[in-house]
């Protein structure tokens, strides 16, 4: 774990220097806002794609081919994201009020009585071993979860997986457990001055085995040896996606599409469209899906 802890605080290093430019913060803020609704949602079985959830959150647009629950599970996240952001300013500590309002924002306008309240009926998950604690128990588990959250002092790489993997096992709510977790957990990172975790839609399966090896039998090293290899991944994705004297194969310097858009004097919608239409074609796409132009073209 020292090996990886090292790459993580050295990739943060590098991705602070990137973010001292405002464009750069901008960039960045955008795409996560997008991907991070993409692929939290999709893990939950959301079956919105990633250029259905950037229309969805950016434009209100609904293709009305998929349920109307999926689109408003993407805007919901997005605004969750927005709020984290803006709460990761305030360096007071983290706590449940916090927990309680991502979930009211998550659930907004799909289960209002549920949104934000703890749940006050059993649950399970579904094809998982893991067995959930009884609804009367939720309350005192999450007031020991807020006296940990707001009193450890474990280096916060650790307090961020361990406060996902936590909430995510006392499961306090009806739906959005797992959302609500990941949110908490990027709230933690980013107070911290990292960038979010992204647990890709192709991970799904490790990560939910991962989680419940650790819940069922105590053995947490898949789950740490996932989450942290996902945060430094993460790192580095946003680094690829910023650093701008990173060469193509071909040795010209490529820029993303708010950057391209602002070259050549249009919006970043306008961009995509273009490439919709097959107007024009990215030069190339990132691991997570990010077109990257040459600038020239």
């Amino acid at each position: 774990m020292s090996e990886i802890l090292k790459s993580i605080n050295e990739n943060k290093k590098k991705l602070s220097l990137l973010l001292k430019n405002k464009d750069n913060r901008d960039v960045l803020y955008n795409w996560l806002k997008t991907e991070l609704a993409y692929t939290s949602n999709a893990i939950e079985g959301n079956t919105l794609t990633r250029r259905e959830t950037s229309l969805a959150i950016e434009e209100n647009i609904t293709s009305g081919s998929k349920p109307i629950s999926h689109y408003v599970e993407a805007v919901n996240h997005a605004r969750a994201f927005e709020l984290i952001m803006a709460r990761a300013k305030d360096k007071r500590p983290i706590d449940v009020n916090d927990v309680l309002h991502i979930h009211k924002c998550i659930l907004s306008g799909i289960d209002d009585p549920n949104a934000g309240f703890y749940r006050n009926v059993p649950v399970r998950i579904s094809g998982s071993r893991t067995v959930l604690p009884n609804p009367l128990k939720v309350p005192d588990l999450m007031e020991c979860f807020n006296h940990w959250l707001t009193t450890t002092d474990e280096e916060v790489v650790y307090r961020a997986v361990n406060a996902h993997y936590r909430l995510v096992t006392i499961h306090p709510f009806k739906d959005g457990n797992g959302r609500t977790a990941r949110l908490l957990m990027n709230l933690i990172l980013v107070q911290a001055g990292l960038t979010p975790t992204i647990i890709r839609k192709i991970d799904r399966k490790r990560y939910l085995d991962a989680l419940e090896k650790y819940q069922t039998t105590g053995n947490g090293e898949s789950y740490y040896s996932f989450m942290l290899s996902a945060l430094n991944r993460s790192l580095k994705t946003a680094i690829d996606m910023l650093d701008t004297n990173r060469p193509d194969a071909s040795g010209v310097k490529l820029v993303t599409i708010a950057k391209y858009a602002k070259i050549k004097g249009v919006p970043t919608s306008t961009i995509r469209y273009w490439v919709q239409t097959g107007k024009i074609k990215p030069t190339a796409i990132t691991d997570s899906g990010y077109m990257m132009f040459d600038p020239n073209m």
